[in-house]
Parts: structure tokens; sequence; C-alpha cells
């Protein structure tokens, strides 16, 4: 799950180096500000966590949960970016949409056995006479 919220932070990274940088801000309010955004990344990735506690039997390895970390995160940007995240009204509040919408993304990824393939070819039977 390491690899998994790394791979969700480098993805993130960018955008919030990018608006503390361009940003006239005092040092202590950058340092508060990367340690929010360290701690605000890890819950989407918590939903893992409970799809593993509830028995997901999805296999991975370290290097394919940073590519599913980083995939996840640019999918929530494009999301954004279109304005599909920014514009829900429901019963959610606007600003937890787009957490809500993650964290499932990464309970759903849980399940899927990245490692080991999937067998889409149904093998023949043989009947023995």
């Amino acid at each position: 799950m390491l690899y998994l919220y790394l791979g969700f932070l480098l993805a993130n990274t960018y955008s919030v180096v990018k608006v503390i940088y361009t940003s006239g801000i005092p040092f202590l309010t950058i340092v508060f500000s990367v340690l929010v955004f360290l701690i605000w990344s890890f819950f989407p990735v918590v939903g893992y966590g409970v799809a593993r506690l509830i028995g997901a039997k999805g296999h991975t390895n370290k290097y394919t949960l940073l590519g599913i970390g980083i995939g996840i995160c640019l999918i929530e940007k494009l999301l954004y970016e279109q304005g599909i995240l920014a514009n829900i009204d429901g019963y959610l509040v606007e600003g937890y949409v787009g957490i809500t919408v993650t964290t499932i993304m990464f309970f759903i990824a849980a399940f899927i056995p990245f490692e080991k393939g999937i067998n889409l070819v149904i093998p023949k039977q043989t009947t023995s006479a």
C-alpha cells in the first residue's frame, strides 16, 4: 500500500509545487501546506486498504501499485479538468466528491488481479468415451 500512496503522491506533487511556487506565502505556511497535502493525499488510498481487509484478492507487485496510484491520480485530474467532478450537484458536499470518487477507484483496484493475468480463453472440455 506504500507504493500505491507514493504513486498517488508523485502524480499530485506537480500541482502542489506549482501553487506553492507561484504564491508568495511565508515559509511556515508552506510547511503547513505540505503537511496537509501529505495527510490529505493518504485518505483516498485507505479505500485500497479497506478492500484488502474485507477480502480483496487482487495480486499486485510494488511497481504495479506505483502505476495504479499514478493512473488513478491522473484519472482524477482528468475528471476535474473536464468539469465532471467540479460540477456535480448531488447529496455529497462538493468538496468531498473528488475524494469519494478517488477512494472508490482505489477500492475497486484492490479487486483486480494485475499480476497473475486474466485468462480470457475458455478451455475446451474433452469428453472421454
